[in-house]
């Protein structure tokens, strides 16, 4: 670590005396070379050692030794006296400062003592070179990419060594960093965030040299995703519409659009030439990169635009008295909602009506015209005829007319089979019927029908034909001729009877309870017609 200069004779030879190796003398320096600012202080170390036995007399550095002659002591000369500082002892220690050194301090220093004994002197090489300059160059390192959370550490280095007195002031973007200024060449960014991501440089205090910025690439997934519309107010179907969707990432993220759930493009720009109605609905976009992905809040597209699909409908419940009208509805798909409707009757230029609902009085073709602020449309003409029929008006839709009479046809066409059904069942239970059965049923329903009050069947039937027989003597006796015509009508109708109810007692032949009830009856008014003519 140190040279040691040649000893002179004496000296040898007093060191063979008393047993001492020159391995017992040095000087050691660290560091060996110094780079230090101009105007910074320098700190110097060294420590020495000698044999045991030796008494220190005197410890000083010097430069530009001579062979032959004293070194001279710095702390002696003007230039260094005011500058230098001892901060070693005696013993072992030999470091020192030097305080505001300029560039002529660039320089080799040694540190030298002296002993109690005769040319006990001692110089420590090869020294501590040290240079003084004010171009020298700072250089940030840093790691190429980070990600969002991670540890970072940034270092400032030197073409020099810079003392450990130097202290440091980091820049971000340009700006200073006054919370970091440190003696210590190091930044440390713990859990670093996105907002850390910018330019970084170092510099010395007290020197205007700045180290060329590096950058610091801090990866995060997008966020503040947000979809702008390039159209302010309404939006009119038929216009032009750009959507774009910003987000701040990093790696730059790659977006997705959507209309509600469904993908509908990629890229940040969704343009629509012409805007239709199908267009409106919610719209939101998708910003992805490999660190994550999130969505932009929806904007909703709500397009306007004039009436369409404009249709009446005709209104009917039940039937039509005398002065009643029919009401016709008009419909329309529009955005806003058609403000206003209009009424015509076809081949007049007149409005015949207005609001959404109109009251026909009359035959005719009629349609309505919707109207908001984007345009208007008419509808098709519906036919209304108005029939003027016995006491009442009848106004009908002929367009609905023939699918009445249809459902008129078919129910009626139900019926008729349903009766027919009846009279075939009807005459299959008839004919199930023993034939004895009825002959027995005739006779006693004819012996009840001839029966009058319920009297016994053992009466004589000339008793029940006694009202036929006292209209015969009174037929011509005592009686003008016009009384006479009458009662021959009277007698003659009176037959009839008799013989249409023996008839319909044969054609009946199943539920006799019915005819018997049905027989007293009729044989009841035979004798009130009796009594009518007995009467006259």
């Amino acid at each position: 670590m140190c040279f040691k200069m040649a000893l002179p004779v004496p000296l040898i030879f007093l060191l063979m005396i008393h047993g001492v190796s020159s391995a017992d003398w040095g000087v050691s320096y660290k560091p060996l070379h110094i780079c230090a600012l101009n105007n910074s202080s320098v700190i110097m170390s060294c420590t020495f050692t000698y044999p045991t036995g030796y008494q220190i007399l005197k410890v000083f550095w010097t430069k530009d030794t001579v062979r032959g002659k004293e070194p001279p002591d710095l702390s002696e000369d003007p230039e260094y006296s005011q500058r230098l500082q001892y901060l070693g002892d005696k013993q072992q220690n030999c470091t020192i400062r030097l305080s505001h050194v300029t560039l002529k301090d660039s320089n080799k220093y040694y540190f030298r003592f002296t002993t109690n004994t005769f040319d006990g002197k001692w110089i420590g090489t090869p020294g501590v070179t040290l240079t003084v300059t004010d171009d020298f160059d700072l250089q940030v390192e840093s790691p190429e990419r980070v990600t969002e959370g991670d540890s970072v550490r940034l270092t400032c280095k030197s073409s020099c060594t810079l003392t450990d007195r130097a202290t440091f002031i980091w820049y971000k973007n340009s700006q200073p960093l006054t919370e970091r200024r440190d003696r210590n060449n190091e930044l440390l960014l713990q859990s670093v965030r996105r907002e850390d991501a910018g330019r970084y440089s170092c510099a010395v205090h007290g020197h205007n040299h700045t180290s060329p910025a590096v950058q610091l690439n801090v990866m995060y997934p997008p966020r503040n995703v947000s979809v702008s519309i390039n159209k302010s107010g309404e939006i009119v179907s038929g216009d032009s519409v750009t959507l774009n969707c910003s987000s701040d990432s990093n790696p730059p993220a790659e977006i997705s659009w959507f209309k509600g759930e469904t993908f509908v493009r990629s890229g940040s720009i969704y343009s629509i030439s012409k805007i239709s109605s199908d267009d409106s609905g919610q719209y939101k976009c998708k910003s992805i990169n490999k660190h994550g992905d999130k969505y932009s809040d929806a904007v909703t597209l709500n397009v306007m635009y004039p009436p369409r699909n404009v249709s009446v409908l005709i209104k009917r419940s039940g039937e039509i008295m005398p002065g009643d009208s029919v009401t016709l509805s008009c419909s329309s798909d529009s955005n806003p909602p058609a403000l206003s409707f209009r009424w015509f009757k076809e081949n007049e230029s007149s409005a015949v009506g207005s609001g959404q609902s109109f009251s026909a009085l009359q035959s005719g073709r009629f349609y309505c015209q919707a109207h908001n602020q984007h345009g208007s449309q008419r509808s098709d003409a519906v036919p209304v005829t108005v029939h003027h029929g016995a006491g009442r008006n009848v106004i009908e839709n002929t367009a609905a007319s023939g699918g009445f009479i249809v459902i008129i046809i078919v129910i009626f066409i139900i019926i008729i089979i349903i009766i027919i059904l009846f009279i075939i069942k009807k005459q299959r239970s008839v004919k199930t019927e023993d034939p004895t059965a009825k002959q027995n049923n005739l006779h006693s329903d004819a012996s009840q029908r001839v029966s009058v009050h319920d009297e016994p069947l053992s009466e004589p039937d000339s008793a029940n034909d006694a009202p036929y027989d006292s209209v015969k003597p009174n037929r011509f006796g005592g009686k003008t001729p016009e009384s006479r015509d009458t009662e021959e009508d009277q007698y003659t109708t009176a037959q009839h009877l008799r013989k249409e109810e023996k008839k319909r007692l044969e054609e009946t032949e199943c539920q006799n309870d019915d005819i018997r009830v049905h027989q007293r009856s009729t044989v009841e008014n035979v004798k009130e017609t009796s009594v009518i003519y007995s009467s006259k």
